[in-house]
């Protein structure tokens, strides 16, 4: 039973000593650098954990599963990170840059001879811009001689065909970036990230001249025209295409500039003042000058966001009633405009117009309500003291219901009368019955 304990410790340390490694770089992480014009590149490795005491192997492979046959020694290591260099230079190295775009490293401890890390994917695509010594050719360069030569790294006349073709670019931030890296002699590489990502897939043609290699024999050089010829004005990918023997196929770019020259901006105008109405919005456009400046990109602010906004494309956006200055900068920051925007509440005047009509309907009483005073008024005279003469001359204008129109009696005295001669006709009657018998 004693020896059953013992043998499962000395197996289930065996266990561990190939699972710690892998546990402790589940988290290792891999970034890279071409830093040569002939496609060498450094990967650097964190989150390893490595003993400083001991040296390190790696070995590059075309497939996870292939076996390394070469190990190099990893001279660029800490307790967690190791940076390792695929110099092109180095044949086993160079012959799987030149098979694969993706290729796989494998780390091991050359004291223990113990595999730390396992084969892992690396990128070993060479970027568009550092395919060839040229980022940016100039239209009308003339590159027909041996020392203006675009040099190729790893492609040659021996191992390919080379093709090139011009795409205009249209991106603007492409454009604005070259122009600003073009102004303060800043590095072309920057504008990679900002590039189209897949090359043409067609239209190609041949080199006007495609060499050997040079002196290393692995690099090709050559010319595609004997001047650079962009189709129009513009900034140009000029790509290049090398269709491999028994080889990857490899795709690169170099920028070709045939961009007309600026049109500088002089200034810039909006409207002084601009009404807007609570909840609605306004936009707002810029007037240049002169109008074909060819940086128009501008930047808008609002001096008070609580009252409106405004977006990137002068879009105004009523907040509440306020005023608030919006500003117009141009990308330079040289160039300016201001206008004063007020926003009003519609409702609230809406309000206000309604409380005054009531307010002028109860100063100013209709008609009607003038003649019911007036017949009120004359409801209270009983015998006016007017002549008749006069009387009958005038037209009473009275139109109450108490007045008999122009009579100038009262309701209560034609009753009288009509009683008393009711009453006398009744008597009347009576006597005479009487009388009778």
């Amino acid at each position: 039973m004693r020896k059953l304990k013992i043998f499962m410790i000395i197996l289930l340390m065996v266990v561990l000593s190939f699972l710690i490694p892998n546990i402790s770089n589940a988290t290792v992480n891999v970034s890279r650098n071409v830093y040569s014009s002939n496609g060498s590149m450094k990967f650097n490795f964190t989150g390893l954990t490595l003993d400083t005491s001991h040296e390190y192997e790696f070995g590059l492979t075309k497939t996870k599963a292939a076996a390394v046959e070469t190990w190099h020694l990893i001279t660029e290591y800490t307790e967690t990170t190791a940076t390792i260099d695929v110099i092109t230079t180095t044949k086993d190295l160079r012959e799987v840059i030149n098979a694969v775009d993706t290729g796989y490293i494998t780390i091991k401890d050359k004291n223990t001879n113990t595999v730390i890390l396992e084969p892992t994917a690396v990128d070993l695509k060479i970027p568009f811009l550092q395919v060839s010594n040229y980022t940016v050719i100039p239209n009308g360069k003339e590159i027909y001689t041996s020392d203006k030569y675009i040099q190729i790294a790893l492609r040659n006349a021996g191992n390919s065909e080379a093709y090139y073709q011009y795409e205009k670019i249209t991106d603007t931030a492409v454009i604005n970036k070259y122009k600003e890296l073009k102004a303060n002699n800043g590095d072309y590489l920057e504008l990679q990230s900002l590039l189209k990502q897949t090359a043409p897939t067609s239209n190609w043609q041949t080199w006007n001249y495609w060499n050997g290699h040079d002196s290393s024999g692995m690099n090709g050089y050559g010319e595609t025209q004997r001047v650079i010829s962009a189709p129009d004005s513009g900034l140009y990918y000029m790509w290049l295409y090398f269709s491999g023997n028994n080889l990857k196929n490899v795709y690169g770019c170099i920028l070709v500039d045939n961009l007309e020259p600026d049109i500088a901006l002089e200034s810039i105008s909006l409207p002084k003042t601009e009404t807007i109405k609570l909840g609605e919005t306004l936009t707002l456009m810029p007037t240049f000058n002169p109008t074909n400046a060819t940086n128009k990109i501008v930047t808008w602010s609002s001096s008070d966001e609580s009252v409106a906004t405004v977006s990137n494309a002068g879009l105004i956006t009523a907040k509440k009633v306020g005023s608030t200055i919006i500003t117009v900068v141009s990308q330079d920051g040289n160039k300016k405009a201001t206008c004063t925007v007020t926003v009003t509440d519609e409702t609230a005047n809406n309000t206000s117009k309604e409380e005054k009509t009531d307010n002028d309907s109860k100063a100013e009483p209709s008609t009607s309500s003038t003649e019911t005073k007036d017949s009120k008024e004359s409801s209270k005279t009983v015998t006016p003291k007017v002549d008749p003469e006069e009387t009958s001359a005038k037209e009473d204008k009275t139109t109450a219901s108490s007045v008999l129109p122009k009579t100038g009696a009262g309701i209560g005295l034609i009753i009288s009368i009509i009683a008393v001669l009711g009453i006398g006709t009744f008597a009347f009657v009576k006597f005479r019955n009487y009388r009778d018998i």
